[in-house]
């Protein structure tokens, strides 16, 4: 009925939160949801989230409500937007991002998107993933506080040095308020960035069943709370002597 404009009147204003576990269109029915903060889709069969060919977004309307996604157990989904789909005003309020088993992704988002206000990241079980995001929407999360990679067989960087200018060894990036980061289950990772990195805030490392990961990156890694870190196979915390490279090189 919402879909198919049967549903009349304001009802659907005051929703906030809604869960979809079919395959939908999810440009058409979101219209019909002016004021959701947080959806959650599970169990569909498309392969990309949002098209926005007929949705009209505006920082008055959609764009500036939805502050929580939450994509699970879609197993063709290729990306959450296209570079032309107009995904990147859509999520730039977003505060908390999960992707779970969708396991033909690989890319996270399209390298214009910026998530200024993102909060939370978790990426799990997503097995053709290859890389989270390019440098320039790494370098957006200035707010990211907690980031939680999981059992992403595939995924060898989880920033691509493939940008122009992204060269140097020195080129640094700068997580200013993530306190906490965790590596786990991705056999293939070899690296976080090929630059520079610097973890202001950071108070909780982990990094377990990451095999060939000998350091965090090629150029120089900062940690200016950082007292301990997990990095061996028998969840035993160690104190960090040294700098995080050199500890993880030495675990």
């Amino acid at each position: 009925m919402i879909l198919s404009g049967e549903f009349q009147g304001n009802h659907l204003n005051e929703l906030k939160v809604l869960a979809l576990f079919f395959h939908f269109e999810s440009d058409v029915f979101l219209q019909r949801v002016p004021n959701i903060e947080k959806l959650e889709v599970c169990d569909g069969s498309f392969k990309e989230t949002f098209c926005f060919d007929s949705l009209n977004v505006d920082e008055d309307g959609l764009v500036s409500q939805l502050k929580v996604i939450c994509w699970d157990s879609l197993p063709e989904l290729v990306s959450i937007g296209s570079e032309n789909s107009g995904i990147v005003p859509f999520l730039r309020n977003l505060e908390t991002l999960q992707v779970i088993s969708c396991l033909s992704s690989i890319n996270l988002v399209p390298c214009t998107v910026s998530f200024s206000n993102l909060t939370y990241l978790l990426v799990q079980n997503c097995k053709s993933l290859l890389y989270l995001f390019t440098s320039s929407t790494a370098r957006s999360l200035g707010q990211l506080k907690t980031m939680e990679i999981s059992w992403c067989d595939s995924i060898e960087e989880i920033v691509s040095s493939t940008e122009e200018g992204d060269e140097s060894d020195e080129n640094e990036i700068i997580f200013q308020q993530l306190n906490c980061l965790e590596l786990e289950g991705l056999g293939k990772l070899r690296r976080f960035y090929k630059g520079s990195l610097s973890f202001p805030s950071l108070e909780e490392f982990t990094v377990m069943y990451c095999e060939r990961m000998e350091s965090l990156c090629a150029g120089t890694v900062k940690t200016d709370k950082l007292l301990e870190v997990n990095i061996n196979w028998g969840g035993d915390v160690i104190p960090l002597e040294t700098d995080l490279n050199s500890a993880m090189q030495n675990r």
